[in-house]
C-alpha cells in the first residue's frame, strides 16, 4: 500500500472517530433540538413566574386565578402549544406545569448547591412549586443546546417527522 493511500485511509477513520464521539457525547441533532425546545419551556416558565410575582406584589398580596391577563407568548407551552398548566396552593404559592421532551436530571453535572438546580424536569409533565414571597431561581441557559430553533432558517430546515412538538401526541403526561 503506498503512502498517500494510508494516509487516506487513516484520516478517513480518524473523521469517522470524531463524528461518532461528537454524538455520543453531545447527543444527536433531534436531541439537541428537543433540549433546547425544553431549555426555551424554562425559560419561559421562569419568565411566567416572575410576572405573576410581581403581579401579586403590585395587587395587595393576590394570586392571579388564572393566566389570562399575562402574554399568550408566556402562557403557551412551546411543546404541545397547550396553556401552560397554573394552579394556586394556597395565597402565596402555586405551581406552573409543562411539558418536557427531555429528562435534565441527567444531563447538569451534580452541583448540589447550584441554583439552576430548581429548574431540573424529567421528561413528560412536570411541574414546578413557586412561592410568590420567593425570588424565582433565574433560569440559565442549557450549555447541552446547540440549536435555536427561533432562528427560521434553521427551524424551516426541520421535516415534520423531525418535529419535537409531534411527540407531543404520544407522550405520557
Amino acid at each position: 500500500m503506498n503512502r498517500n493511500v494510508l494516509a487516506g485511509v487513516v484520516a478517513t477513520v480518524l473523521v469517522v472517530a470524531v463524528v461518532i464521539l461528537g454524538f455520543h457525547a453531545l447527543g444527536s441533532p433531534r436531541n439537541q433540538r428537543l433540549i433546547q425546545m425544553d431549555a426555551r419551556a424554562v425559560q419561559r416558565l421562569g419568565e411566567l413566574a416572575q410576572q405573576i410575582n410581581t403581579k401579586w406584589n403590585l395587587s395587595n398580596k393576590t394570586l392571579p386565578v388564572d393566566l389570562e391577563s399575562f402574554p399568550k407568548i408566556l402562557t403557551e407551552d412551546p411543546l404541545t402549544h397547550e396553556k401552560i398548566s397554573y394552579r394556586r396552593k394556597s395565597d402565596t404559592q402555586y405551581e406552573l406545569c409543562a411539558t418536557f421532551a427531555t429528562d435534565s436530571r441527567n444531563m447538569q453535572p451534580p452541583n448540589v448547591n447550584d441554583p439552576s438546580n430548581f429548574w431540573l424536569h424529567s421528561k413528560g409533565n412536570y411541574c414546578f412549586q413557586f412561592d410568590a414571597t420567593q425570588q424565582v431561581q433565574p433560569s440559565y441557559y442549557n450549555p447541552f443546546s446547540t440549536i435555536d430553533l427561533e432562528n427560521p432558517v434553521l427551524a424551516s430546515s426541520i421535516s415534520a417527522a423531525e418535529d419535537p412538538r409531534a411527540l407531543h401526541s404520544t407522550a405520557s403526561p
